[in-house]
């Protein structure tokens, strides 16, 4: 008898280890509001100062459609330089499937360039420059984390309100 408990024991021990082993492995969100910091493996990023613009020097906006300014911060937080893209932060607007993009092309410098190394420690701060529907009332920024195995990893979710 004393047997028996200790395998039935066992066997639940065992299951509730490889419950928490495969919901370790899942992969996760978070979501954050504009103005928080938000942490990932390997930098902090924080997205603020949301604002539609009537123009911008060397932007056409075309009809149907706005611009929309935001400030991007990504602070390196790890001990390895990394090379960051534009691309690395979509930008989402609807439930569609073509209704995501990313930043604009820099035309100077004050907006987030293609790429920019960041080295262990510092800080790279820059606009972004994004066209979307004319009746869009919120954007998301979304950045997703991939393993080194190619999987996904933690995606994070900025709700920008306009």
């Amino acid at each position: 008898m004393i047997h028996s408990k200790m395998r039935r024991l066992y066997g639940v021990v065992t299951a509730l280890f490889f419950t928490l082993l495969l919901a370790g492995c899942a992969a996760k969100s978070v979501q954050a509001q504009v103005g928080e910091t938000v942490s990932t493996v390997l930098f902090d990023f924080t997205v603020s100062d949301p604002e539609t613009l009537d123009s911008y020097t060397g932007i056409d906006i075309p009809d149907g459609q706005k611009l929309v300014q935001m400030f991007l911060k990504v602070s390196n937080t790890s001990d390895q330089t990394y090379t960051m893209f534009a691309e690395d932060f979509q930008i989402q607007w609807g439930e569609g499937e073509n209704d995501f993009g990313t930043c604009l092309e820099a035309v100077d410098d004050y907006m987030m360039p293609y790429s920019y190394q960041l080295d262990p420690g510092k800080t790279y701060s820059g606009m972004m420059l994004v066209l979307v529907p004319e009746d869009c009332t919120q954007l998301t920024v979304a950045y997703q984390e991939m393993k080194a195995s190619g999987d996904k990893a933690t995606a994070y979710f900025v709700e920008v309100p306009l």
